[in-house]
């Protein structure tokens, strides 16, 4: 049986909740709905009953003996063998839906058989056997097959359960061929009683052991559907089936579609509330169509005290969303609000100064599209009104600025964002389907989508592609991007673009030279480990996580903490091994003093084998290293929860009535994702209280020395690695990525390169140098 149609079967009539990877929980009225129509239970019945046919033939059926004593002949023995069944033609079949379950029914069905018949005897006249053999065909007419499936909900997965199966033989006929056939023919009739018994019973077995698989590869459907690489929507069903007439949501009037998917408001809105609660809603604009705008000089007549204060000075704008937008979906319209902050910020050769922000709420009306299995969408400015949130230049004339945002809002915002939403999320369709002939309908809170769904031979989803979180060298922008001929502005804005390496799903940016800075920029968890001299990328992550005290590593906390200040971000949270929390707090005191500013910040003082959680689904945990001070490493771990097995057999409301109970039903599961080393010897290689660190999935560790110019036992003197003991040690990395970092300013990227490639040799994990500020040879 095909697992995709059955499926398609059981969802008729079921809720789907929506929440995301990002923990972000849905309102309770935030669903999806599928229904199934008449006609789509018809094309599903005809397509089940085909696979159905196609997986029990060819069908063995055991061999049929019989011994019996006739008068004159004696002893006679006959053997029916190689019964198979390799023709199954199926009259009239139809579902019946009732409260208990769907019961399947085909009558009218012929089977066709072969065989091997054997016959034997010896005499009383004389000692003498005789024998003959021949094939022989069947026809089994009228056959009769009903089975009854019950369905549920178990962990947040369907449930199917064989109630009744049954397999009725009306007629057989046999016809013999070869030998002496037609001496046996009346014989051989008489098994007729037994192969239809043959028949009955193989052909109710093969059904409930079809069933039982397709069962437990229902429970092992996937929860969730990816709308992105970082967000989906979680698939698991909540309420139990309504098998009725009637539709749960929506009343289908086109009784010509198969399916019908409807989707509330409140799904859409959850989706926006995971992207910014996760805060990937923010994009640094540096190219617009007009990219005199994006230079001071573009706003002399517009605001004379930005010229007058930073003439001819390069800019960039930041625009980050201040609340999740808002989509309200009518009978006529898709309305959408979007609340928006953006700072205009001056480039100051290694310096953003941030000078103003304006508030901006933007009116947009949108539209939707089916787009092969994606429900896709536009949207377009109605209106918009502004404010002056702060300024560091002074009051702004803010109606002179306005047609300057209702350029950028058309001519950039706008266009980014439906370039996402051109490419639309998933609906749920199964793998192996896909719609049709859609149809959208709005009404009050919900979209409708009426399709057919025939099968194709794809079976494979279209990933989206991966999330930016800003506009600067995107493709998306193709149609804006205008070449700067200026050479030397190529060259210095070149040096700002935003390098790293991708790892196992992780983007992780940054920059480590011995001795002169280490900052490591992991995106998808929003935090840097350790914080260097303060890069700008730095700034927008909310937790740094520091390793030990020396100034490479920790030289830019105060900056850091300040321009999250500036840019009105929230006070991020700074962890730092205990033994010096107490002077970090000192340090920042100083810089306030200083500078008659208040900087706020979360200082948490995590000590090895703590456990902090970052997020629902992330935590984080110390690990000990050994440097030349006190140190620590950092190892973040993905979180998920499982149904402990006790409870396994439960259905989903006994679960929920547990749970609500205060009974604890899952057991966490933690899963090292990213393990981050800072400045250390390899000793924490042989520590087995850090094997987590050594089996996360990507390992982030030092080698400073590459070469013989400096000796193990100098590494090892001064609290650092050498790339000869990362391989002696490495039988103890099982990581699937390691990212080598803090090499020694005294070497050459064509040095690096050689060096990691005699420990790849080593290992079986990819292993990849950041060479982010060194220079080659040739240079």
């Amino acid at each position: 049986m095909a697992p995709p149609t059955i499926v398609l079967l059981l969802i008729a009539s079921f809720f789907i909740s929506t929440q995301t990877h990002l923990q972000v929980q849905a309102t309770d009225d935030a669903f999806t709905s599928i229904v199934i129509s008449q006609k789509g239970l018809d094309f599903l019945k005809d397509l089940l009953i085909t696979k159905a046919v196609s997986s029990i033939i060819p069908l063995q059926l055991p061999q049929i003996s019989k011994s019996t004593r006739i008068p004159f002949l004696g002893n006679v023995n006959m053997v029916l063998s190689n019964i198979t069944i390799y023709g199954i033609d199926v009259g009239t079949s139809y579902f019946k839906l009732g409260d208990d379950g769907i019961a399947i029914i085909a009558s009218g069905t012929t089977c066709n058989l072969s065989m091997s018949w054997y016959y034997s005897y010896s005499t009383w006249i004389a000692p003498v056997v005789v024998s003959d053999e021949g094939r022989a065909s069947i026809q089994v007419e009228g056959l009769e097959v009903g089975l009854t499936l019950g369905l549920g909900i178990q962990d947040g997965t369907l449930k199917l359960t064989l109630k009744d199966c049954g397999c009725y033989v009306k007629d057989i006929s046999i016809k013999l061929d070869g030998g002496a056939s037609w001496l046996y023919q009346g014989m051989i009739n008489a098994f007729e009683e037994q192969i239809g018994s043959a028949v009955e019973t193989s052909v109710t077995k093969k059904l409930k052991d079809g069933i039982v698989k397709l069962d437990s590869l229902l429970q092992a459907l996937p929860k969730e559907m990816p709308l992105d690489d970082n967000t989906s929507l979680n698939v698991t069903f909540v309420n139990d089936p309504v098998l009725s007439n009637s539709s749960i949501g929506f009343e289908i009037n086109d009784s010509s579609k198969m399916l019908g998917i409807s989707l509330d408001e409140a799904v859409f809105n959850s989706v926006g509330a995971a992207y910014f609660n996760a805060e990937f809603m923010q994009w640094i604009v540096d190219k617009i169509p007009d990219q005199s705008f994006l230079n001071t000089a573009g706003w002399r007549f517009i605001v004379p005290q930005l010229y007058k204060k930073y003439p001819n000075h390069d800019m960039d704008l930041n625009v980050s969303l201040s609340s999740p937008p808002v989509v309200r979906i009518t009978e006529h319209n898709i309305d959408a609000t979007i609340y928006a902050d953006l700072i205009i910020d001056v480039l100051e050769e290694n310096r953003v100064i941030p000078v103003a922000c304006i508030s901006l709420v933007i009116h947009a009306s949108g539209s939707v599209k089916i787009s092969g299995n994606n429900l896709a969408g536009s949207i377009k400015l109605n209106d918009f009104s502004m404010s002056l949130k702060w300024s560091n230049i002074g009051n702004l004339r803010l109606y002179l600025i306005q047609p300057v945002m209702w350029t950028i809002i058309q001519t950039v915002f706008l266009p980014y964002v439906n370039s996402h939403l051109g490419k639309g999320f998933p609906l749920p369709i199964i793998h192996g389907f896909t719609l049709q002939n859609a149809e959208l309908v709005c009404s009050s809170s919900r979209i409708m989508v009426c399709s057919d769904t025939p099968k194709t031979q794809r079976t494979s989803l279209k990933t989206l592609s991966k999330p930016v979180n800003s506009l600067k060298g995107s493709p998306l922008l193709p149609a804006f991007g205008r070449a700067i001929e200026d050479d030397e502005y190529r060259l210095a804005r070149s040096q700002v673009l935003r390098k790293g390496v991708d790892l196992e799903g992780y983007s992780i940016e940054g920059l480590s030279i011995g001795g002169h800075e280490t900052c490591i920029i992991i995106p998808e968890f929003k935090c840097a480990f350790d914080i260097g001299r303060c890069p700008s990328r730095a700034i927008h992550q909310n937790f740094v996580f520091i390793t030990h005290a020396h100034l490479d590593h920790i030289g830019g906390l105060p900056m850091y903490v300040a321009s999250r200040g500036l840019y009105n971000l929230k006070p991020p949270t700074v962890f730092v091994p205990p033994c010096i929390k107490e002077d970090v707090e000192k340090l920042i005191d100083i810089h306030q003093t200083m500078g008659h500013v208040e900087l706020n910040l979360d200082l948490v003082a995590l000590d090895v084998g703590e456990t902090y959680e970052m997020r629902n689904n992330l935590v984080v945990r110390p690990f000990r290293t050994d440097h030349s001070i006190p140190s620590q490493g950092y190892v973040i771990y993905s979180v998920r929860k499982k149904l402990k097995k006790q409870y396994m057999h439960l259905k989903g409301k006994q679960i929920e009535k547990l749970k609500k109970s205060g009974v604890e039903i899952t057991d966490v599961i933690l899963s090292p994702e990213v393990a981050f080393t800072g400045d250390t010897t390899s000793d924490y290689m042989l520590d087995p209280r850090n094997a987590d660190a050594l089996r996360a999935k990507v390992l982030i560790t030092e080698a400073t020395f590459l070469d013989e110019g400096c000796s193990i036992e100098h590494a090892r003197q001064h609290g650092h690695t050498h790339i000869d003991e990362i391989i002696e040690n490495a039988q103890w990395l099982r990581n699937k990525s390691v990212l080598l970092t803090h090499f020694s300013s005294r070497y050459h990227i064509e040095d690096i390169r050689q060096a990691v490639s005699k420990l790849q040799s080593k290992l079986s994990a990819k292993v990849v140098p950041l060479t982010e500020g060194f220079k080659s040879m040739h240079a």
